[in-house]
């Protein structure tokens, strides 16, 4: 006994883990299915679905609304400057970081500080000033808790705006302005979207039209603020810088008296003269250069120097020339080579020709005399740079040593005259742009920007929804019950013999089916009789035990109206009361049993003397009387066995109605005796752990299992728990029935 009990319970806990959520596990997820969910839990989804509107509702009639203003402004990423001083107050770069740091301006505590003091905002009831009847209560408060206090009012230390600091209120302020400020960046553009809300529309233009001008004025300020230290910056450098310049041209004259290197226009007279000689010494060479090229030209017999060109005498022979060559040629026309007058004009060709050659000879004969003067000047010019370069070279320790000076004296002024124009541009600077400027300032916003009903609707639906299916399925999850013949055949691995009806309240319901045999109840026992028949087509089914997994699931009742329907029809059939710990049997059918079948076992009586006959049906009925003592010993006595051989040679059906499995063994004992066991259980109310363990006990002790029949169905709910089931079709055939 021990045991089995361990076995049981080991089995047990082993069914919970693999099937606590079995029932859902391995479900075809249909359409046919979910349709069928959402007609037996619609309430639970209308409820969810109800109950988050009206609370949607609710909170728009208490939610307060709210308005939002919105401006935009515009980063200036080419900064207009008037007097050339982008070095000193240049304008932004317009990359992502830089216009990233103007949003955190934008939001920064100074300007939204700013914004309070100007605007007069720190008693206003959005930025965490009190109400008037909250401050006269206040006040009244404090005059009954102090009313030895003078009435005069201590001066209060005003924040000191240069250091910018910020008083209790203040900060209350600008935490709520902050909170309700939203400063963005417009996509692919250099825009800045400021937007805030408030209570009133009125106020949240206010504050966002008074943020952007704020914003500016920071600009500008921090602007005129660098302009100034720059001035004072460059005139105290200035005044350094002008000391030098004065002591380096002191310097520079100073050495140049003392080693007498005069100058002329800025230049030492050395200087002057070896570059006078320098540029003649270069004329000369390009005049040499020249006459060389025009006597070369001449020699080849180009004959086309500017000499040669521009010679009167050569054009006028070149002319005389071109007519004798005309006129040797209509002459050659006209006459033979040897005619005298072509002879003639040959001999005035060739002296033209040759008076030609003779000027040109003289041509080239003066551009020698070029070319040997030219020669001459070049020579002379570069000995008189020699001998003054080697006079200057005398001169070049202190001359290296001023032009040091002077370099060292210019480069002081240069810098003194770069800082004096760059502090007068400074001084003159009349203009200076923000790097920012409002583009679209803020209006009166038209309707409140929340709540939104239609998006908290929208949204009251969808949490609703949500919740009501999460319900729907977590009811569905904890419904372990049976509720489809189905769910029988996937949990159970057992064949639905049938679904029988609830019995109505008030009838005699173990009589019910004698009384109406015709009712949707009677038609269920025939079907699982019917079942029983055809369950086993190698033997008749004689001897059927009726058991459960846990009381209360309408086996009792089951068994009676099997044996009575079947005796009704005129068949011999013996109902016995197995359950000698719970009999229930007789006092349900009305009968008074002085004796049992415990009696019989232990030989206190004969059979004859048990055996009961129900008048209504002639039903034979073996009752028992309560008896815990040795209950399961008894039921697995030869002298049970016996009694149900010899009963088999006597009725055509005997059914046993058991206790239940889970309960005790007696079923599980009694279950060798039996053709076959039929399983009842609850519909919806029976585990189906429970029930997966009763049965697995009874095959382990080799019984014939054939069959679970669902009892007390609600078969107006069945309807809605899938298409095949009898419950569904219920509506359609019964008007079959006479119940």
């Amino acid at each position: 006994m021990q045991e089995w009990g361990k076995s049981a319970l080991h089995d047990l806990l082993k069914l919970a883990r693999t099937q606590m959520f079995g029932h859902l596990q391995g479900v075809e997820w249909t359409f046919n299915s979910t349709f069928s969910m959402l007609r037996r839990r619609w309430l639970v989804l209308a409820s969810c679905l109800g109950g988050a509107l009206a609370l949607c509702v609710l909170l728009l009639i208490i939610t307060p609304r709210q308005y939002t203003a919105e401006t935009m402004l515009q980063i200036n990423t080419r900064t207009e400057q008037v007097t050339n001083m982008e070095e000193v107050v240049s304008g932004l770069s317009g990359t992502d970081a830089a216009i990233r740091t103007e949003l955190d301006v934008l939001t920064s505590r100074k300007v939204a500080l700013r914004v309070i003091r100007n605007e007069k905002l720190v008693n206003d009831p959005d930025f965490g000033g009190s109400f008037g009847v909250f401050t006269l209560l206040r006040n009244l408060v404090g005059a009954a808790l102090l009313p030895m206090q003078g009435t005069e009012e201590l001066p209060q230390a005003l924040p000191d705006p240069k250091f910018n600091t910020e008083s209790v209120d203040e900060t209350k302020a600008i935490n709520a302005l902050l909170t309700n400020l939203n400063v963005s960046m417009k996509p692919r553009s250099f825009s800045i979207i400021v937007r805030y809300t408030a209570g009133t529309p009125e106020l949240a233009q206010r504050v966002v039209n008074a943020l952007a001008q704020e914003y500016l004025n920071n600009q500008l300020e921090e602007r005129f603020d660098a302009t100034k230290r720059a001035n004072d910056w460059i005139n105290g450098r200035l005044k350094q810088l002008q000391g030098n310049v004065q002591r380096a041209e002191l310097a520079v004259r100073k050495f140049r008296e003392d080693n007498g290197l005069t100058e002329a226009r800025g230049v030492t007279l050395n200087d002057q003269q070896l570059s006078e000689l320098n540029t003649q010494l270069i004329l000369a060479r390009t005049q040499l250069a020249e006459a060389e090229a025009k006597v070369v030209s001449t020699r080849r017999g180009v004959g086309t120097t500017s000499e040669v060109l521009n010679n009167p005498l050569i054009q006028n022979l070149r002319m005389q020339e071109t007519e004798v060559r005309r006129k040797m040629s209509d002459l050659a026309s006209r006459y033979g080579p040897m005619h005298p007058r072509m002879q003639t004009v040959r001999n005035e060709l060739a002296n033209v020709q040759s008076k030609i050659g003779e000027e040109m000879g003289k041509i080239r004969g003066s551009l020698d005399n070029d070319i040997d003067m030219a020669n001459a000047r070049v020579n002379t010019l570069q000995q008189q740079l020699q001998q003054m370069q080697e006079r200057s070279q005398l001169s070049s320790g202190p001359a290296v040593q001023l032009a040091e000076l002077e370099r060292q004296a210019e480069a002081e002024r240069s810098l003194y005259e770069s800082f004096l124009q760059r502090g007068r541009q400074i001084a003159q600077m009349d203009f200076v742009q923000a790097d920012a400027r409002v583009i679209s300032a803020a209006e009166l916003p038209a309707g409140p920007s929340s709540p939104k009903p239609v998006l908290w609707l929208l949204v009251a639906l969808l949490l609703g929804g949500g919740l009501g299916v999460a319900l729907m399925l977590l009811l569905e999850l904890l419904d372990s019950g049976f509720r489809t013949t189905s769910q029988i055949e996937t949990h159970l691995g057992a064949a639905p013999l049938g679904l029988l009806g609830e019995l109505p309240h008030g009838e005699d319901v173990a009589h019910f089916v004698v009384k109406k045999p015709t009712s949707a109840f009677s038609e269920g026992i025939r079907a699982v009789r019917t079942a029983l028949q055809f369950a086993n087509p190698d033997r008749t089914v004689q001897v059927v035990m009726i058991t459960s997994s846990v009381p209360q699931e309408g086996k009792s009742i089951f068994a009676a109206s099997l044996a009575q329907l079947t005796a009704h029809g005129g068949s011999r059939v013996l109902l016995i009361d197995a359950d000698m710990r719970r009999p229930s049997l007789a006092k349900k059918l009305g009968l008074e049993p002085k004796v049992g079948l415990a009696e019989v076992l232990i030989g206190q009586t004969k059979v004859k003397d048990i055996i009961l006959v129900d008048k209504a049906s002639g039903l034979h009925v073996a009752p028992a009387l309560a008896n815990t003592q040795f209950a399961q010993e008894l039921l697995g006595s030869e002298k049970m066995a016996t009694l149900v051989a010899a009963w088999r040679k006597e009725y055509d059906l005997i059914v046993l109605d058991c206790p239940p499995v889970m309960a005790v063994a007696d079923a599980v004992t009694l279950s060798k005796l039996c053709d076959a066991v039929v399983f009842v259980a609850r519909w919806g109310t029976t585990p189906r752990v429970l029930a997966a363990h009763a049965i697995k006990q009874l095959r382990n002790a080799h019984a014939n299992v054939a069959g679970v029949v669902l009892t007390r169905v609600d078969l107006e709910k069945q309807q809605a728990y899938g298409y095949g089931d009898y419950g569904y079709y219920y509506g359609k055939y019964k008007e079959y029935y006479t119940d």
